[in-house]
């Protein structure tokens, strides 16, 4: 057994992974502020979709801090990550605009909601999801999440045939998993849209 060999060996792949380990990490803070600027860029595209007549928008953390015991309290699984006031151009306060997530068939599943102050659900928009494709996948299609836009209700709810009133959503034919969670998350954002618009 050669010890200066091995010793040379282990000195090379150590300077590999020292190197190797200092490159990725110059990669992450050159492409991290972008990627995150394209997610923002994506967000506020989305939310422009789901409140079309808005003129601005306008963070709110204040109402977001509360939103975790507003959800939990309905008895909801799903987590409000951002809320926004979606302002006319006077700046009176349209409703609200915000970011959902909930737990999928495959993964997360991130939507943008929107909420009126007058109970309305404005509409809503796939911003992240894992589901499978052809399946799941098909909750981005405007024949899934089109069924949420201009309907001011309660709740939602899932059902396997045709839909027979404005609470009622036609699953995504073997997809209930995502149709679901999708409906969850759009009844998270009811509940934390009310509680917004009476707090505002």
């Amino acid at each position: 057994m050669d010890i200066k060999k091995i010793l040379k060996d282990t000195a090379v792949l150590l300077v590999i992974t020292l190197v190797s380990g200092l490159l990725l990490g110059a990669a992450y803070e050159v492409t991290n502020p972008i990627i995150t600027a394209r997610k923002e860029e994506e967000k506020a595209a989305s939310y422009r979709g789901v409140f079309a007549e808005a003129a601005n928008f306008e963070s709110r953390e204040d109402l977001l801090e509360q939103s975790a015991s507003v959800v939990s309290g309905a008895g909801i699984n799903a987590e409000i990550t951002d809320v926004m006031a979606a302002l006319d151009a006077s700046g009176s306060v349209l409703g609200y605009a915000m970011s959902i997530s909930v737990s999928g068939s495959q993964g997360e599943i991130v939507i943008a909601y929107g909420y009126g102050v007058d109970g309305t659900s404005m509409g809503i928009d796939i911003l992240t999801s894992s589901e499978t494709s052809g399946l799941g996948s098909k909750a981005s299609e405007p024949e899934f999440k089109d069924q949420f836009a201009g309907k001011a209700v309660d709740s939602f709810s899932v059902v396997k045939s045709a839909a027979a009133s404005d609470a009622e959503i036609s699953a995504i034919s073997g997809a209930t998993i995502t149709s679901n969670a999708v409906t969850s998350a759009v009844n998270a954002g009811i509940v934390f849209g009310r509680y917004c618009a009476e707090n505002n």
